[in-house]
């Protein structure tokens, strides 16, 4: 499960919604990448990411623009 803590501006992002966030042309069908692939994709955007574990990690983002990346979204901003 996803939560965002609003004290600390850190969004736990679990695997699982991740996986169903995301939407974007660097996933091939059916395939689900692992946590790693996550924690990369938003260092790479220039996000925060800590606390990685097997199903979750933690990123200092609000969920909103976690979604956006993770959907595709943000490439029509």
């Amino acid at each position: 499960m996803t939560k965002y803590h609003r004290e600390t501006g850190m969004l736990t992002l679990s695997l699982e919604d991740a996986q169903n966030f995301h939407r974007t042309a660097d996933r091939k069908l059916g395939e689900n990448p692992p946590i790693e692939f996550y924690a990369d994709k938003l260092t790479k955007f220039g996000y925060e990411v800590s606390g990685i574990t097997a199903d979750k990690l933690d990123v200092k983002a609000p969920e909103d623009e976690v979604y956006e990346l993770l959907s595709g979204q943000l490439i029509y901003l």
